[in-house]
């Protein structure tokens, strides 16, 4: 009878279990050479059967390495001898069972021998471009589930896109994915992926068998517990050892269905309706020229949301959103977007736009194209002429030049004079670069007019434009003269004098109204100063002269009996 603590009883059973799994392969070779010589001298009808249940046990026994691991096996049973397991088994006698409970029996070899078969999970993922989204995720159902399989999950939450995902048995994922294939008007990607489980199963198998075998050891242990608390640790050790074999038997099943059903996920995309657009005619640009680009379009109902992309044909894009109608019933029009061609030596280029509408019926695209041509545009070089003075009332002749490069056509001259007169305006002669006019500035001012010559020509690229200008100052005419002496012009030049003088007078009459209370207390206050001054200098002066007899008069009481004395001559000075 087993004796001791729980946990020493465990550890015992986990220390004699592995030992036993180290020999467990030559524990599997011995039992294939009892087989194979059982088999050697039974009938004929048990040779079959042992046969067809063990091919490759009965290939091993006939070959010559099976006499190579007969060797082996009683080398390792003769080392095992000296192994201190005997002493425990000898120690405890209930240890032989649990021991012989612990090997492999022959239902295990045979698994071992079926386990060379690989157990392999296949997922497959593909993206189809259906007509109807809804119906399409219908049909996939149907199809996994007439196969033996069923659906995971579907997503239909979007108007124009969804995705489900089936399980069907692996034997027949291949007819699946063609059928499934078969529902969509195109497929546009398609994945599969390939995952060996083999060992993974195998050693979840194995720790299962290990912890039942604990698991068998621990219940007979229960059973033989007489203390409380022993049998407490016992069942508690023996709840989390049954929950970890849940757990395993869990994952093993996954493994199971996993493996005999493979996982198909289709995300599925509502097929657009073909749209007609027209991208504009081909046209003509110069290196360096703003190009723009525009197009029209034609959307059937129930198209709200437009996008579009241009692809200009030098690497270069742009995407852009919304659009405008216009005055053609049903008619809509793109934004305008701009492009800059730099180089032309890769002309012409093809141009192509992609604009794509979503709705509530549907989604629809359409594109088009066009013909960019990139040319170095010529130039035209213009001198209208130099600045000059010219009198008021004055015809004058002006005459301008300018260059004619090849490829030009249709060139036209315009002369703007910047006084209000209408701009003159004509064709030069065929091969001329001169074009002369004549105009007469009506008005004198004081600042110079801008007279400009403007030449214009058409090319492959477009027009083509030049410009010169010039600066004409007008004078003044001369009106009575009077032996070289202009009555007019003089009168003129008194009159600004005396404008200017008064100018300058009423200025300073502002000046002095805007700053009139700061002179007004400037003068207040040098009056106050000199008021002030003249007080104190007749204080001073009074007291530094002696008192007159006035003066003692008015500080002391009068005396009307007394006569008034005459006045010295010095006191009368000194007053």
């Amino acid at each position: 009878m087993l004796t001791g603590s729980p946990d020493f009883l465990v550890n015992q059973i986990q220390m004699l279990y592995s030992a036993l799994m180290k020999k467990l392969p030559l524990i599997v070779a011995a039992l294939l050479l009892v087989t194979s010589a059982l088999a050697c001298a039974a009938a004929s009808e048990t040779s079959f059967e042992t046969s067809e249940s063990m091919p490759q046990a009965m290939m091993a026994a006939d070959s010559p390495a099976a006499f190579e691991v007969e060797r082996a096996v009683a080398k390792e049973m003769a080392e095992g001898a000296s192994m201190p397991a005997q002493p425990a088994a000898a120690a405890f006698p209930e240890a032989a069972s649990v021991e012989s409970a612990l090997l492999p029996s022959f239902d295990e070899v045979q698994a071992s021998v079926a386990s060379q078969n690989r157990i392999i999970v296949r997922t497959v993922g593909m993206g189809l471009v259906v007509n109807n989204v809804a119906d399409t995720v219908d049909q996939v159902a149907e199809t996994a589930q007439s196969l033996g399989g069923w659906i995971v999950s579907s997503d239909r939450i979007v108007i124009h896109h969804g995705s489900v995902s089936v399980r069907v048995p692996a034997q027949q994922l291949d007819e699946a994915v063609s059928r499934i294939r078969a529902l969509g008007v195109r497929v546009e990607w398609e994945s599969s992926n390939s995952q060996d489980v083999t060992d993974e199963y195998v050693d979840s198998n194995s720790r299962l068998r290990s912890l039942r075998a604990t698991e068998e050891a621990l219940l007979a242990l229960l059973e033989r517990a007489t203390d409380v608390e022993d049998a407490l640790e016992v069942q508690r050790e023996l709840s989390r050892l049954q929950a970890e074999i849940e757990s395993l038997q869990g994952r093993i099943k996954f493994l199971q269905e996993t493996a005999a059903f493979s996982l198909i996920n289709v995300e599925m995309s509502l097929a657009p309706r073909q749209m007609s657009i027209n991208a504009g005619p081909d046209q003509t640009f110069s290196s360096g020229q703003l190009a723009r680009f525009r197009a029209t379009f034609s959307p059937p109902e129930g198209i709200e949301e437009f996008s579009f992309t241009w692809d200009f044909g030098d690497g270069s894009s742009a995407d852009g959103r919304g659009s405008a109608p216009t005055t053609e019933p049903g008619q809509r029009v793109t934004a305008t977007v701009t492009h800059v061609y730099e180089d032309d030596r890769d002309s012409p280029y093809i141009v192509q736009l992609e604009i794509t509408g979503t709705g509530p019926s549907g989604i629809v695209e359409g594109t088009d194209s066009l013909i960019a041509t990139v040319t170095r545009i010529p130039t035209i070089e213009v001198f209208a002429g130099e600045d000059r003075v010219v009198k008021e009332g004055d015809e004058v002749e002006y005459s301008g030049s300018f260059t004619r490069g090849e490829g030009l056509w249709d060139i036209q001259y315009r002369w703007d004079f910047s006084d209000g007169s209408p701009t003159v305006t004509g064709a030069p002669e065929e091969g001329a670069t001169r074009v002369e006019t004549r105009h007469t500035f009506e008005n004198y001012r004081p600042q110079p007019y801008q007279v400009t010559l403007t030449i214009t020509a058409q090319s492959a690229a477009g027009e083509v434009r030049g410009t010169s200008s010039f600066m004409a100052r007008v004078t003044e005419s001369q009106g009575l003269v009077i032996g070289n002496w202009d009555l007019v012009e003089s009168a003129k030049w008194a009159i600004r004098a005396l404008s200017a003088i008064a100018l300058v007078i009423v200025n300073i009459i502002i000046w002095v109204a805007i700053f009139s209370p700061v002179w007004l207390g400037i003068i207040a206050i040098a009056y106050g100063l000199y008021r002030l001054k003249r007080y104190l200098d007749r204080r001073l002066l009074a007291r530094n002269r002696p008192y007159a007899e006035t003066d003692l008069q008015t500080v002391l009481p009068s005396q009307p009996d007394q006569a008034p004395t005459e006045e010295t001559g010095e006191q009368q000075e000194n007053r």
